[in-house]
């Protein structure tokens, strides 16, 4: 077999000497145009005769002696295919909202406020003092009242005396009696009146808002400050109706905070019963934990629903499914270490993850580098990561 390797190259030595005494190596080099670009024609066409020459006993050599041909192998970096739990989630965002509506404090009845005991942000309790109001005009009302009421109690007594000796007319002893009730009736709805100049707190919670300051005036029900209790808090999201069917309640949902970079898991406590007509969605309620104040009402929220679940599904990362010129999607694995093309049905895709329903049997070896620099059939070195 050696001397027919030699053999071969005698001969291709041979023919490279003919090739080349074909032209007179002395001659001249041409010294116009035309002849120059003959010259370089034909060494041309000899120089692809050559090739081919050398193309056919390199085949041959190989064939006769196949440890002579050395493998190329392109080096990549593989990962096995396992088989997980895939789920899908639809993201739609909402806003942090107190499960209880904001609570006023506010007078019964009209008046200066002369103290106001509380600021924002202090937390209050239901029936603490917030302010006081004026009233001072009732007070001396009362004054007066009173006054008209000892009269009245005075001649009630005389004409009393009278009735009992069989004195005086019976219309003047019911007119005394009831003179005297009808003051004292007085009397104690002005006194009740007179306890309005304390307002006190109707829920417990923080003071959000302070909307009158000491020595303003206060109308009768008109708010002086605002109250909201935040550590009762929901998340409210608008959902489309597509997936009117994919959210129920009692459902457990993931709840993401983007401006505190928090998550936290929810329960779904309400499902709107009604369609907004003009976005075509409804309303979302789910239950969360306050953290200690950290979430604030009107935070930024956002809600994930799952809507689509799969047990023991081949999922394979986007970045390793690519796509041929007939817009087929694949995936590179590798078998006895040659890279070969599967061609698969994609499923649905969440988070950088895509569902494979077709053209993998989730025991395949993926190749992960290098994958988009190798074909069908390739030699493949596998490298070890560090």
């Amino acid at each position: 077999m050696k001397n027919l390797i030699n053999f071969l190259a005698f001969t291709l030595l041979l023919f490279s000497i003919a090739c080349s005494s074909s032209t007179d190596p002395t001659d001249e080099l041409p010294e116009t145009l035309v002849d120059a670009q003959k010259a370089l024609k034909e060494k041309r066409r000899e120089l692809k005769e050559l090739k081919g020459k050398i193309a056919e006993i390199e085949a041959v050599i190989a064939q006769l002696d196949p440890g002579s041909k050395k493998e190329k192998r392109t080096p990549v970096t593989v990962q096995a295919l396992t088989m997980k739990d895939f789920n899908h989630y639809v993201e739609v965002q909402g806003n942090v909202v107190t499960v209880q509506d904001p609570a006023y404090a506010s007078s019964e009845t009209g008046g200066r406020i002369t103290e106001l005991l509380v600021k924002e942000g202090q937390y209050i309790k239901k029936g603490d003092l917030v302010a006081k109001i004026n009233l001072e005009s009732i007070g001396k009302s009362i004054l007066q009242l009173e006054e008209s009421l000892s009269l009245a109690e005075d001649i009630f007594k005389r004409q009393e005396n009278l009735w009992n000796q069989k004195i005086g007319s019976e219309i003047q002893y019911l007119q005394a009696k009831s003179q005297v009730e009808s003051l004292k009736k007085n009397k104690e709805s002005l006194q009740f009146e007179l306890t309005k100049a304390n307002v006190h707190a109707p829920a417990s919670g923080f003071v959000d808002m302070v909307m009158l300051k000491e020595g303003e005036m206060s109308g009768p029900g008109t708010p002086i400050i605002q109250i909201l209790n935040t550590k009762n808090l929901k998340v409210v999201a608008s959902v489309p109706e597509i997936y009117l069917g994919k959210a129920k309640r009692g459902q457990k949902v993931t709840l993401q905070f983007p401006a505190l970079n928090e998550q936290q898991s929810g329960k779904i406590v309400m499902i709107g019963r009604s369609i907004h007509p003009a976005n075509r969605t409804f309303e979302v309620e789910a239950s969360i934990n306050s953290k200690n104040g950290l979430l604030k009402p009107n935070l930024l929220a956002t809600m994930l629903i799952n809507d689509y679940s799969v047990k023991e599904a081949i999922v394979v990362p986007d970045e390793l499914i690519l796509q041929d010129i007939s817009g087929a999607d694949f995936v590179m694995v590798t078998e006895n270490d040659k890279a070969v093309k599967k061609v698969v049905k994609m499923g649905k895709g969440y988070n950088n993850e895509t569902v494979i329903d077709e053209g993998l049997t989730g025991n395949e070896t993926l190749v992960v580098k290098g994958a988009r620099q190798i074909s069908d059939g390739d030699l493949l070195k596998v490298l070890t990561e560090n």
